[in-house]
């Protein structure tokens, strides 16, 4: 019996490619993301994103901040791209699930538009992984589909493959160390709070602060 293969093997050994081919040429000139983490005045001096494509947008990062920049993408097409453009920038291939980094390695980490195509039986190690490279204290970006509740979709390039609408945030906001400090609803085609559910993104931001998370008992007795 042949195992079937996962989002995750499907995107590494040929539709990362694809997908990067069919976006490579669009413009960034008003990125969400980018303008979340002006507004928040935030500055970081080490950054992940993962889902980076070519590191264009680590590479404003990186002119804006002078920060260390790393970028983990399934294509290894957009990493060869990235790498002749981007000077400064490490790109890897790689998938959410498994960060080839150290633990408290990042003050900043960026989801950039990837979760709602992972494999669903992932989404706690991608958390997981995601918790485990950042920082107490730092940063948490989630830009994706931002559905009232979770649902899929067939994917429209692949025959077989999902994309999965849900509010990303909640993977992390279950657990106390995680607060949301903004969220922009907006729309691939610009700001559009009241747009349908299948075209609805946010871009929220999030800060963990595991040392705060457990205040000493206050129910306790006092005397």
């Amino acid at each position: 019996m042949t195992t079937p293969k996962t989002q995750k093997d499907t995107f590494l050994t040929s539709e990362g490619d694809a997908y990067h081919a069919r976006n490579k040429a669009h413009g960034h000139a008003a990125d969400p993301v980018l303008a979340m983490l002006a507004a928040a005045g935030l500055r970081a001096q080490s950054v992940l994103e993962i889902g980076c494509g070519d590191g264009w947008r680590l590479a404003q990062l990186r002119q804006l901040w002078n920060a260390e920049c790393h970028g983990l993408d399934p294509s290894a097409e957009a990493v060869r791209d990235g790498a002749a453009k981007h000077a400064g920038v490490a790109l890897k291939q790689g998938t959410a699930d498994s960060l080839p980094f150290d633990t408290a390695r990042f003050d900043l980490v960026v989801f950039g538009f990837c979760l709602y195509l992972c494999d669903r039986a992932d989404l706690f190690r991608i958390a997981a992984e995601a918790d485990r490279v950042l920082r107490d204290g730092g940063y948490l970006v989630t830009f994706d589909f931002h559905a009232p509740a979770p649902y899929r979709n067939a994917y429209a390039h692949r025959p077989g493959l999902y994309s999965y609408k849900m509010q990303y945030e909640r993977a992390f906001t279950w657990n106390p160390a995680y607060a949301v400090v903004a969220q922009q609803l907006t729309t691939q085609a610009g700001p559009n709070p009241a747009a349908a559910p299948d075209d609805r993104l946010a871009v929220t931001l999030l800060r963990k602060d595991l040392r705060s998370a457990y205040p000493d008992n206050p129910y306790r007795r006092q005397g």
